[in-house]
């Protein structure tokens, strides 16, 4: 009687793992998704930043606004820039690994658990625009009401 109960656990265990293993590697997906694009992002900033030579400026930390020198904020200002360049440098290099991870996590897959995992991708982006179109229509609604 007892070994029934423990191969189901067994088997229960095993599928509520892939399960998991699949939602975990659809948030990773997405997460890198959002990564590339922030990536792409900053560094068309920066580009832009550097091509206009104007007079040293960012933002100060928390707080520093309170208790700087003009002076003291225009080295802050520096050093920031100065760092800038080495954080840019090194988000393109991890945009470089992720893609290269997210490559070998996919060669680890079978081909349908690789189609499955486009599933479960294309099936969370449309329940993403359907939830935005709905957001819209009540603030639509909302807007409406008020006027």
């Amino acid at each position: 009687m007892m070994a029934p109960i423990q191969l189901f656990e067994i088997g229960r265990k095993r599928e509520m793992t892939s399960k998991t293993l699949a939602v975990t590697l659809i948030a990773l997906f997405g997460f890198l998704g959002a990564v590339t694009t922030f990536s792409k992002l900053s560094a068309q900033d920066a580009a832009e930043a550097t091509a206009k030579p104007a007079e040293p400026s960012g933002r100060l930390p928390t707080y520093y606004g309170e208790i700087v020198t003009q002076d003291q904020r225009l080295k802050i200002y520096e050093i920031q820039s100065g760092y800038s360049t080495k954080i840019d440098q090194l988000k393109a290099e991890i945009e470089k690994l992720e893609t290269a991870m997210k490559k070998d996590m996919e060669a680890v897959l079978t081909k349908p658990q690789l189609e499955r995992l486009k599933e479960l991708a294309q099936e969370d982006e449309l329940r993403r625009q359907k939830n935005e179109a709905a957001k819209r229509a009540a603030e639509k609604a909302a807007a409406a009401n008020d006027s």
